[in-house]
């Protein structure tokens, strides 16, 4: 999503949502197939900005300030419902913020399979935050999947050699980006009132708000684009954005938890193999074995009926 643009798709706003009604309508399980290849190939158009010279700060000072300006009265109208978790409502805006700010530059300047798997480690964090902040149980399963995804980013950084030389700037970013995401989504759960349009658009203007405070380290170029680029931009913030967000949020609403996580893997594997078609990226021995591995720790995770203390 690009950030997993990452956007708002949090599986786990689906828990919070347990006063909804679960049906499995064909149309909701459609808008959330559709909505993981929307941001399986969100890399694609941030390919092409970077491209024609802007970074991710760029684009969350333009592309996510242009939702977040339709978002902030949407969220304010809702203002009685979130009120008196008002502090929720901010840490989930601060965290989907970091990961969309981060996880959007780390797709624009790094390779997009190790960015996506990096950032798909989502399985180990939730079962360490889960465990740590809501009192998740922890039965083999779940230790299974943690354990596969950690040696699956090992083997993906390099094994040893990732000890003799940093992370780059990329992959350091997807990596708390998922951590940032699954934070978010633990936010997500821990609050009961407040309304699902404010959850959702919430993460523009946590983004933004991100990107504006990033001024002042770091103050990006803002290229000379012509009308056609500033066309797409603007496209890509309201058609990509805003319409791959209601596709996931729709479908994430109506469909079983443990059947939209299955689901959602469909990004990761869009994204790896566009990248590869499209992209002309070539996976390495230990990427291939390291996405299998973290494919696995999701599809366990997901399908994993552990009993949660309450």
């Amino acid at each position: 999503m690009t950030n997993a643009l990452l956007s708002q798709k949090s599986l786990d706003m689906s828990a919070t949502m347990s006063r909804i009604p679960k049906s499995d309508p064909p149309i909701a399980l459609f808008a959330l197939m559709l909505g993981s290849i929307f941001w399986g190939l969100a890399w694609w158009p941030l390919k092409y900005f970077g491209q024609q010279g802007l970074d991710g700060h760029a684009i969350a000072l333009t592309a996510y300030a242009l939702v977040a300006l339709i978002s902030l009265p949407l969220i304010w109208r809702e203002r009685h419902s979130w009120r008196a978790e008002w502090r929720f409502l901010l840490l989930i805006a601060l965290l989907f913020g970091i990961a969309n700010f981060l996880f959007t530059w780390s797709l624009m300047v790094g390779s997009v399979v190790r960015s996506m798997l990096l950032f798909f480690l989502l399985p180990a964090w939730g079962v360490i935050g889960g465990k740590l902040f809501l009192g998740e149980q922890i039965g083999t399963r779940r230790l299974l999947a943690v354990a596969l995804c950690l040696i699956g980013v090992f083997t993906i950084v390099g094994g040893v050699e990732v000890f003799k030389t940093p992370l780059s700037f990329a992959d350091a970013a997807a990596f708390i980006a998922g951590i940032a995401y699954t934070g978010a989504g633990i936010a997500n759960r821990k609050a009961f009132d407040i309304p699902m349009v404010s959850r959702t658009l919430v993460a523009f203007v946590g983004c933004t708000s991100v990107a504006l405070l990033g001024l002042l380290i770091h103050v990006p170029s803002i290229p000379t684009l012509s009308v056609s680029d500033w066309s797409l931009l603007m496209l890509y913030a309201f058609i990509w954005l805003i319409g791959g967000t209601l596709l996931t949020t729709y479908g994430v609403t109506f469909v079983p938890a443990s059947r939209a996580a299955v689901m959602q893997v469909l990004e990761l594997i869009v994204a790896m193999i566009s990248a590869v078609l499209i992209g002309g990226e070539f996976l390495s021995i230990g990427e291939i074995i390291g996405a299998v591995m973290i494919l696995s720790a999701t599809f366990i995770e997901a399908l994993s009926t552990q009993p949660e203390a309450r």
